[in-house]
């Protein structure tokens, strides 16, 4: 008989990994008798990664339709594949690798979110046009690839408005633009350094898209931005889940403090449940994003959707086909009983209990009381990271349940990107307690970074 196992397509090669989203994968696989097995990228550079979790590696001449297909047909030989998944969550330099698993898991009848649906929700134009298509509540957008489309769709969306690259994430490049000079240097500093990000990968290779409307326009990574008409009120997510087609919004999270730099916008301090939404507008919430879903047609997937809540209701920032990233994970635990990783592979095998656990989460997670907050500290400048000085004080906080520093010793640009120096889940008696948390932390925890002037002289 052939042994039950997954498949795990791995991309990021990076010095520092942008993402641990493989190792919780199968760490919940093998509590579930599973098989973990990678594929990677022949050449590869930090393999050591891949053997340390996988119970067998294998490698690709490129991470292409066919060379992906042709892996998984002969493994098929040897291994029941009961699923094949990936960080589906971004794009990268080698393509939408996310769409190509759900081809490929359609063609072998594996369930999976649609390629379709992953394309829309990582293209975050077609996202816009596919909402508006629909008529779900949206906003003006343009994309556009040179200055002079530039400056015209600005004069057209209105400003303030929003500039940030159409595929991408960690916050790179994105700005709030009050005017015509504002955006110029944004796009100037963007199209001159975008290569510098750690996260160029993410911005993807040139795509052309489909409009639903059957309009063509072509997304090139470091030329092509977003415009986004500024939606004003308070911000916050909304985590769900889908099990095949029906859509549980499980818990909102509020964001309690954003910091706008000089070419990227910050999350510094998060509190879940919410304290400004009322239950009457997180019931709203709930159902927005419900439609949001719907209309990119996402199913067999978790999904992190960022909002703004307005006098007319929640707009959406973005829709993510992944878990959310800090604390997400912690909270799927802390509020709804829920395990994030298991049940991802649980909706991908099809465990008949998918939909109880479920729902029994979503009603823990809308009866909870207590609140967690989710606390970081980002760099105040570029230059070489070498460590945290007191981090003790914050491992001596009985409030603080985890905390978690970056990798030292590296080159961090503190402008055009995040980088979490610090991130922490604490348990919180609500959103003046978080308040407190955060600034003590500021105030008595420092980060040693040896500033760019220094390195260079």
């Amino acid at each position: 008989m052939k042994p039950n196992a997954i498949l795990f397509v791995d991309i990021d090669d990076a010095e520092i990994t942008r993402y641990t989203y493989r190792e919780p994968h199968f760490a919940a696989a093998k509590e579930m008798g599973l098989l973990c097995l990678t594929a990677a990228l022949q050449g590869r550079q930090h393999t050591e990664r891949l053997s340390a979790d996988s119970d067998k590696v294998f490698y690709v001449e490129s991470m292409t339709l066919d060379a992906l297909r042709d892996l998984v047909h002969t493994l098929l030989h040897t291994y029941n594949l009961r699923a094949i998944l990936c960080h589906a969550g971004h794009a990268s330099a080698s393509g939408q690798v996310g769409c190509i698993v759900a081809e490929i898991c359609q063609e072998i009848e594996l369930p999976h979110a649609s390629s379709r649906a992953i394309t829309t929700c990582n293209n975050k134009f077609l996202m816009r046009q596919t909402l508006q298509q629909h008529g779900v509540r949206s906003i003006r957008h343009a994309l556009c690839n040179n200055e002079e489309e530039l400056c015209s769709q600005a004069n057209l969306i209105g400003y303030p408005l929003i500039a940030k690259p159409p595929f991408g994430a960690c916050s790179v490049f994105i700005k709030r633009c009050n005017n015509w000079a504002e955006l110029l240097a944004h796009y100037q500093a963007f199209t001159a350094h975008y290569t510098h990000s750690n996260y160029t990968d993410f911005m993807g290779n040139q795509q052309e898209c489909v409009t639903p409307k059957g309009e063509k326009y072509v997304s090139i990574p470091g030329k092509s931005v977003l415009l986004e008409e500024y939606i004003d009120g308070i911000e916050g997510t909304i985590e769900c889940a889908i099990n095949q087609h029906t859509i549980y919004p499980v818990l909102i999270n509020e964001k309690l403090i954003l910091t706008e730099k000089s070419n990227t916008v910050l999350e510094n301090l998060l509190i879940t449940p919410p304290v400004s939404f009322s239950p009457s507008e997180q019931e709203q919430i709930k159902n927005y994003a419900i439609a949001c879903l719907n209309a990119v047609g996402l199913n067999n997937a978790i999904a992190h959707l960022e909002f703004r809540m307005t006098s007319e209701g929640p707009v959406i920032i973005e829709i993510n086909p992944r878990l959310g990233g800090l604390f997400v994970n912690s909270a799927f635990r802390d509020l709804a009983g829920l395990n994030p990783y298991q049940l991802y592979l649980s909706i991908l095998i099809q465990d008949q209990e998918v939909d109880f656990q479920l729902t029994q989460a979503c009603k823990q997670a809308e009866q909870a009381t207590q609140h967690y907050s989710m606390i970081v500290m980002y760099p105040d400048t570029n230059g070489h990271f070498k460590g945290i000085e007191n981090l003790h004080y914050l491992k001596n906080q009985p409030c603080i349940l985890e905390c978690v520093s970056y990798t030292n010793d590296c080159y961090i640009n503190a402008e055009i990107e995040e980088h979490y120096l610090i991130k922490c889940w604490a348990k919180v008696e609500g959103a003046s307690h978080a308040h407190t948390l955060h600034s003590n932390m500021l105030e008595n925890v420092k980060p040693i970074i040896i500033p760019e002037s220094d390195l260079i002289s």
